[in-house]
C-alpha cells in the first residue's frame, strides 16, 4: 500500500506520536487525534491534529468526520490507551468503562466508520496491545483484560476484514513512554522509580528499556504491503524477550 491517509490515536503520546513522525516521514497524510493537544510540529503540512477523547463516542464520531473530510482513512493505528492501577476490586468501574472505551471500543468505532474508506484503500489497520495482554503483574487488571480483548478483536477482525483489509497489533514490553514513568511514579516512592526503570531494563533479555521510534518503525512495516503484504491476524511481540520468562523471576 502507498502512503495514504492514515488515522492514529494517541498521537500526542510516546508511541502514537513516534508512529506518526515515521509514517510522516514516509510521505502518509497524518490525522492524529488525542485528548491532549499536540505540539505545534505534529500539526503542520500533511499533518492535522484533532484534540479528543476518543472514549466520547459522539466526540469521537464528530472528529472522524472532520479527519475524513481531509481524504479517506486508508490506514488505522490505535496507539490511544489508558491504564488504571490498582488490585481487583479497588479500580472503580468508572475507570473500568473508560480503560475498555479508550483500549478497544475506540478502534472498533473508528473502523466501523472509515471501514468503506478502508475495503477500497485495500487498507491496513495496526492496534497497539501490550505484553499485559498474555503475561502480566499485581494491579493491572483493567489494563490487562484491556489488551486481551483488543488482541481478540485482532484476530476477529482479520477474518472479518479479509481479504479487504489486513488487521495486525503490535505488543510492546517496556517502552520509554510517559505512561511507563507515570505507572512506576504511582507505586514506587519518589527515590525509587530510576531504580525500577534500571532494574526493568536488566530484567528484560536485551537489556534495555525500547523507544518509542523502534516500535514506530515496526508500525510502519505493518502498514506497508511490500513487506507485510501476506500478514494479517497476528501479533507481534515487541518486548525484548520479555515474554519469554515474565512472571518466572
Amino acid at each position: 500500500m502507498n502512503p495514504g491517509h492514515v488515522l492514529v490515536t494517541g498521537a500526542a503520546g510516546g508511541i502514537g506520536g513516534a508512529v506518526g513522525d515515521v509514517l510522516h516521514a514516509q510521505g502518509w497524510r497524518v490525522t492524529g487525534l488525542d485528548v491532549r493537544p499536540a505540539g505545534p510540529d505534529r500539526a503542520a503540512g500533511r499533518r492535522q491534529a484533532l484534540q479528543v477523547d476518543v472514549a466520547d463516542r459522539r466526540a469521537l464520531e464528530e472528529a472522524l468526520a472532520v479527519a475524513r473530510a481531509a481524504g479517506p482513512v486508508t490506514a488505522v493505528v490505535h496507539a490511544a490507551a489508558v491504564q488504571p492501577i490498582g488490585p481487583v476490586g479497588s479500580v472503580g468501574l468508572d475507570d473500568w468503562e473508560r480503560c475498555l472505551r479508550v483500549n478497544v471500543l475506540a478502534l472498533e468505532q473508528i473502523v466501523a466508520t472509515c471501514l468503506d474508506d478502508l475495503r477500497r484503500a485495500r487498507g491496513a489497520v495496526v492496534a497497539i496491545s501490550s505484553v499485559h495482554a498474555r503475561a502480566t503483574t499485581r494491579d493491572m487488571a483493567a489494563y490487562a483484560t484491556s489488551k486481551a480483548a483488543l488482541e481478540g478483536w485482532t484476530r476477529a477482525a482479520a477474518l472479518d476484514l479479509a481479504p479487504d483489509v489486513r488487521v495486525n497489533a503490535v505488543a510492546p514490553g517496556a517502552v520509554r513512554t510517559s505512561m511507563l514513568v507515570d505507572g512506576f511514579v504511582r507505586r514506587c516512592d519518589d527515590g525509587t522509580v530510576d531504580e525500577a526503570m534500571s532494574l526493568l531494563a536488566a530484567r528484560t533479555p536485551l537489556g534495555v528499556i525500547a523507544e518509542p521510534v523502534q516500535l514506530a518503525r515496526l508500525v510502519a512495516a505493518l502498514l506497508d504491503d511490500d513487506v507485510t503484504g501476506f500478514v494479517t491476524g497476528t501479533v507481534f511481540a515487541a518486548d525484548g524477550g520479555a515474554l519469554l520468562k515474565l512472571g518466572t523471576e
